[in-house]
């Protein structure tokens, strides 16, 4: 409840709120399926080692080979949940992203709070072009250096481009005023 009332009382003294920019989907949807895929094999795995662990000693094998395998069953099992766990924080760091553009500046919302940035405040705008398997950039990261010399990147934002062009204005004209 204090961090909304904390960036109502921002978006107030930024002025109208002209658009909000999300997370790019795709990595995000990555990360989640491959949470769940990791959180299905690790029940397969811990039911195939409770599968073997419930089997009599085999005639032919010693018992040391199923209790390898009881014990490579669990393992496999804690590291899957181990992973799904990772990949669920990253995901949820993923959609705790957002940037709030505004008429005198913006935030930037991330997992650890807002930063507000007024227009003022920024002193240099960086462009980076991000390059795929193309001679065209397939994305874009803004390097947004305030007065303070903190360093803001601004990636992985639909409609990034746009976005980066629009501040990079602002800055300069909130520079030469």
């Amino acid at each position: 409840m204090a961090v909304e009332q904390n960036q109502t009382q921002a978006s107030d003294a930024l002025g109208a709120l002209r658009k909000t920019y999300l997370p790019r989907v795709a990595p995000g949807r990555a990360m989640l399926g491959v949470a769940i895929f990791c959180v299905v094999l690790a029940i397969i795995e811990f039911v195939t080692g409770i599968n073997k662990s419930l089997q009599p000693p085999s005639e032919v094998l010693s018992d040391s080979f199923r209790q390898d395998s009881i014990r490579i069953a669990f393992i496999l099992a804690g590291v899957f949940i181990v992973i799904a766990i990772v990949l669920g924080f990253l995901y949820y760091q993923h959609r705790k992203y957002r940037i709030h553009l505004y008429e005198d500046g913006l935030i930037v919302g991330t997992w650890r709070g807002d930063r507000v940035l007024l227009w003022e405040d920024i002193y240099k705008v960086e462009g980076f072009p991000i390059y795929g398997r193309s001679r065209r950039p397939v994305s874009w990261e803004y390097k947004l250096t305030t007065d303070y010399d903190e360093i803001i990147h601004l990636r992985g934002i639909e409609g990034i481009r746009t976005l980066g062009q629009y501040v990079e204005r602002k800055a300069e004209a909130a520079m030469m005023s």
